[in-house]
């Protein structure tokens, strides 16, 4: 892609939660003024189904503009993991099968129908590594080819989330939505270990907790002092530990950077 177009072209950032479509423009990696939007989403199963039908009936209220999309996903719908090296990893065909025995004895049966990738982490070094339904990866390209737009990108928030906040390098940061709770260190520029679970919307005093929990299998985490926080609960809390620094942020499309689909 040349300077002129990397610097002119538009790209729609949207994040689809099972309560909300959240969008906003950016050009040249920047949004753009009075462009961002969310959209309520009405879900109580938390279904990717009904969140898929809304972002359909988004796209097509949404003016025939063809301006392409990158799509990220709330981490409900995103199972992540941190396998082990193996040179299986080298090869496409048998990555996938080592990575459907990995999620598979964690997850079970359902995750032979998952689209599973791993990051390119250093030979001989574990591998961060995310399944989404392939229903539901499947859905989002269709919906935006049925309008003909363009997905960029499809990933996890919480790839978007670490590489919003990557350039200040911190030691590990926590990521909050709406039922669910992300912990991560990390290193070199990536993600070097994690844990995810549920949370209730008074998720202050969970935060720390979940923290020990973690703490109690993994004892590096004794050296961290300071763990960057992105809230993207919609519930802010007034008993955040001090171990916790909150990062402002705008919203969760604003998380998006042009890294994800230049």
């Amino acid at each position: 892609m040349s300077l002129i177009e990397r610097l002119t072209r538009a790209t729609v950032c949207l994040h689809l939660a099972p309560h909300g479509l959240h969008g906003v423009q950016r050009r040249a990696g920047r949004p753009l003024p009075d462009s961002a939007f969310h959209l309520p989403i009405a879900n109580p199963d938390a279904s990717w189904e009904v969140a898929l039908a809304a972002l359909r009936g988004w796209l097509e209220h949404d003016g025939g503009k063809k301006i392409p999309l990158a799509v990220s996903l709330a981490s409900r719908w995103c199972a992540m993991l941190m396998v082990p090296w193996s040179g299986a990893l080298l090869d496409r065909s048998s990555a996938q099968r080592f990575l459907h025995s990995q999620f598979g004895a964690v997850y079970g049966e359902g995750a032979r129908a998952w689209r599973l990738v791993a990051d390119d982490a250093p030979y001989g070094t574990p591998r961060l590594a995310c399944g989404i339904d392939t229903a539901l990866l499947q859905g989002v390209q269709d919906a935006a080819a049925a309008h003909g737009r363009r997905c960029l990108s499809i990933e996890p928030i919480a790839g978007a989330a670490w590489r919003s906040i990557a350039g200040a390098k911190p030691d590990a940061f926590a990521l909050v939505e709406a039922g669910r709770l992300l912990l991560a260190t990390t290193g070199g520029g990536r993600i070097t270990a994690l844990h995810s679970q549920s949370c209730a919307a008074a998720w202050g005093d969970e935060l720390d907790r979940a923290w020990r929990r973690w703490n109690l299998r993994a004892p590096q985490l004794d050296a961290i002092e300071h763990v960057a926080l992105i809230d993207l609960s919609g519930a802010p809390q007034a008993n955040v530990p001090e171990r916790f620094a909150p990062i402002a942020v705008a919203g969760p499309a604003h998380l998006m950077r042009e890294a994800a689909w230049a």
